[in-house]
């Protein structure tokens, strides 16, 4: 059955799944939308108090390397700080992401009807797999050291060229050539994750010894079936084009005010529903493609008689 699904059939299912719980998708997405406004309040306050009498950091906003480079040497603990919010941010968000992922696993697997049988499958799903996912995370940390020592080793080989890079192409473009090899790698391992927990959703594997097997099992499955990087891989792709389209129209075209600054938060935010809506997609595909994929091996005890 693995093998007639087609990528038209994953992303059928995952426009199913998306158009069916409209409402619980914008639910999730305005819990991010809390924790991303916090965040970027947060980072305007540092940056405010550090900066705001320095017309420079305009130049470093609009894209002026050096004025970049100077504000950075002339106030390293505002970055650190800023630095330190975000981490902050990502650590808590990953936190509240194994509840919001586990609830939609939960749905999309389990298809609820109605409001409240929505809600209560969302919060009992996600409170049944937190700790599981927490254990998964764990089961993956290996493979994110292999790919941080791989990103590191590519830097170092175009160290030189961007110490004496003048302009952001010449900065950003080593970088980019530097960080594939691990970014092929933490698209392998967030693959690996994503159908290692609809696994675990779907046979309701909940204990330690279990969620081990389940990830080193799915390592292999991904493997063998390049479908689930290619299906994974197209979602980040249309992810990445409406990131840099926003990029591009934003750059260059300065909104002045409240009234622009109001207008640019809505239409990030707009972006970033697109973005959720791409990602929840991809995860109603490989809720399909996990329901096809065949039962774990189970052992067979045999009773010795031993009259």
């Amino acid at each position: 059955m693995t093998n007639r699904l087609t990528l038209g059939d994953l992303f059928g299912a995952g426009f199913r799944s998306l158009s069916k719980y409209t409402g619980t998708v914008l639910a999730v997405f305005v819990i991010q939308s809390l924790v991303t406004v916090a965040c970027m309040l947060a980072m305007a306050f540092v940056f405010a108090q550090q900066f705001s009498h320095l017309p420079m950091f305009d130049d470093a906003v609009d894209g002026d390397l050096v004025s970049l480079v100077w504000c950075i040497r002339s106030a390293p603990s505002a970055f650190l700080a800023v630095a330190g919010i975000a981490f902050a941010a990502i650590v808590f968000w990953q936190l509240v992401l194994w509840f919001l992922v586990g609830g939609l696993v939960g749905v999309f697997s389990q298809l609820p009807e109605g409001r409240g049988d929505t809600a209560r499958c969302f919060g009992a799903s996600g409170a049944t797999t937190y700790l599981t996912y927490a254990r998964l995370w764990l089961c993956s940390l290996p493979g994110w050291v292999i790919a941080l020592l791989v990103w590191g080793l590519g830097m170092g080989m175009v160290q030189e060229r961007i110490t004496y890079a003048l302009t952001l192409p010449q900065l950003f473009g080593p970088l980019i050539i530097a960080s594939l090899p691990a970014l092929l790698i933490v698209h392998y391992l967030w693959t690996v994750a994503d159908y290692a927990r609809v696994e675990l959703s779907l046979r309701h594997e909940s204990h330690a010894p279990g969620v081990v097997k389940t990830y080193l099992r799915t390592m292999l499955w991904v493997l063998r079936r390049p479908l689930t990087l290619v299906h994974s891989g197209i979602g980040w792709i249309f992810f990445l084009l409406f990131s840099i389209a926003y990029a591009y129209l934003a750059a260059g075209h300065p909104m002045y005010g409240v009234e622009g600054a109001v207008t640019l938060f809505f239409v990030r935010q707009g972006v970033a529903l697109i973005r959720m809506a791409i990602h929840v997609s991809v995860l109603g595909g490989q809720i399909e493609l996990g329901r096809a994929r065949p039962l774990p091996p189970r052992r067979v005890e045999v009773k010795v008689d031993s009259k």
